[in-house]
């Protein structure tokens, strides 16, 4: 599927303003094109990137009442593809930085959802795991090093 058609379909799915309609949300979700990723930043791309992330975001929600694992799974799913696109040495700088910070923003999601929890045992070792995990992250891309190219405003959509 080309990446003007996937923005298409979502942008259809967003007007209907059926939020509950989750099949059809998860099946535009996990059809995306890789062009989402990269690696060069246009407006397409720029808008595709943050609808993905919006449309995982939702799927948690919407699963996070009935079906705990479901929706960790999708916060774990959205994670992994910005840490791949993050590490992607062709991607441009400006889409890699993008995936950072909102890859920040859900690692906090993730141990907030850890945190509300019934069984702590499990779910505190699994908070240990992603904080250790996440530091040890950021060190290796130096991310928060002063890079001058890091060191501007994001143009992707939000």
């Amino acid at each position: 599927m080309t990446l003007d058609k996937w923005l298409l379909l979502i942008s259809e799915w967003h007007k209907r303003k059926q939020y509950k309609e989750t099949i059809a949300l998860e099946t535009l979700l996990f059809t995306a094109p890789d062009s989402i990723w990269g690696p060069k930043l246009t407006d397409s791309q720029s808008k595709a990137i943050a609808c993905w992330l919006d449309a995982c975001l939702r799927l948690y929600q919407a699963s996070k009442e009935h079906n705990s694992i479901k929706a960790y799974q999708m916060l774990q799913y959205a994670c992994a593809h910005l840490e791949v696109t993050a590490f992607n040495p062709i991607t441009e700088v400006e889409i890699q930085d993008w995936c950072l910070k909102r890859l920040q923003h859900l690692t906090v999601l993730r141990l907030e959802f850890c945190n509300q929890q019934q069984d702590q045992s499990i779910w505190n070792k699994e908070a240990h795991s992603l904080i250790d995990t996440h530091v040890k992250l950021m060190e290796n891309i130096s991310w928060n090093e002063p890079y001058t190219n890091l060191h501007h405003t994001s143009s992707i959509k939000h």
